[in-house]
């Protein structure tokens, strides 16, 4: 009589064929567990208690207790990856949190006025008066201005130019200076286009960027 491999008993009954090696396979009746002759069956648990890695907990799994263990084991022996310093886009300085500039850069509170056009220019990646250009327009809008061409009155479109051309100052020349009310001028498409090609004189007092010249 074949012999249960699990619980070592005589009574079995059989059960079919192996489709593959054409072995009969039997069952046990007392564990009805199923068993080839030729095959070397293993019992998965045995009666074996080990000490649990992380807690020391007698437990018959081969290293934790539970997931719990495994997990807490796993954590302190391989440690997370650390998080990548994040850096000022500007100046590089470290920053926290999910900003992208330090606050000496943020646009919202920066004194740009104080800066010179060198600084400003280096930061620029691609346009470097573009964001001059926008400072301009924000301080015209603040001294409450007309929005109207200064040569000839027409009030559809006008853009904020500079009398002076930006890349006639020096690098060291100061934000305030270059943005000074009265470099700037309200000038419509086509007369922007005369001024910046020299065929467009723009006089001081045509300017009217001054409270008491209006």
């Amino acid at each position: 009589m074949p012999v249960c491999p699990y619980c070592t008993s005589t009574d079995s009954h059989k059960r079919g064929k192996s489709l593959l090696t054409g072995e009969q396979i039997y069952v046990c009746k007392q564990c009805h567990r199923k068993y080839r002759l030729t095959s070397i069956v293993r019992p998965k648990h045995t009666s074996i208690d080990h000490p649990c890695l992380n807690c020391g907990k007698l437990t018959m799994n081969p290293k934790f207790c539970c997931s719990s263990c495994s997990a807490t084991y796993t954590n302190k022996a391989y440690q997370k990856r650390k998080p990548k310093p994040r850096l000022c886009k500007h100046c590089g300085e470290p920053i926290s949190g999910r900003r992208t500039t330090c606050v000496e850069c943020n646009p919202n509170l920066m004194n740009w006025m104080g800066r010179t056009l060198g600084e400003l220019q280096h930061r620029a990646k691609y346009q470097v008066s573009a964001h001059l250009r926008t400072i301009a327009r924000n301080v015209y809008d603040k001294a409450a201005l007309p929005r109207t061409c200064a040569n000839c009155g027409y009030d559809k479109h006008v853009e904020i130019c500079h009398v002076r051309a930006i890349n006639s100052f020096p690098d060291d020349t100061p934000i305030a200076t270059i943005n000074d009310l009265m470099n700037l001028v309200a000038l419509c498409p086509n007369c922007h286009w005369e001024l910046d090609h020299g065929l467009l004189q723009i006089s001081p007092r045509a300017l009217g960027n001054s409270p008491k010249d209006r």
